[in-house]
């Protein structure tokens, strides 16, 4: 099998060497890390599977709208916190 030989930063670099199995070498953490990000998430879910378009782009607006919700919630509980600062 050829190789190729790449440069990437330091820290990058460190990262993957945690993210590295014991036994595992750098190509096969960067296949896994490939594969997983390949994998279809609805797939574990089943019946969102079943479900139209219409329905999953309401879950996901209403995920995204909780999420601003949060945001917003702390926000405003670090104003309180450090008001006096």
């Amino acid at each position: 099998m050829t190789s190729k030989m790449i440069s990437i930063r330091e820290d990058i670099y460190n990262d993957l060497k945690r993210l590295k199995g014991p036994n595992e070498s750098f190509s096969e953490l960067i296949e896994r890390l490939i594969i997983e990000q390949k994998k279809d998430p609805l797939k574990h879910f089943g019946i969102l599977n079943e479900l139209p378009d219409n329905i999953l782009d309401d879950f996901e607006n209403a995920i995204i709208e909780a999420r601003k919700e949060d945001i917003k919630r702390a926000v405003e509980r670090f104003s309180e916190n450090w008001d006096d600062l």
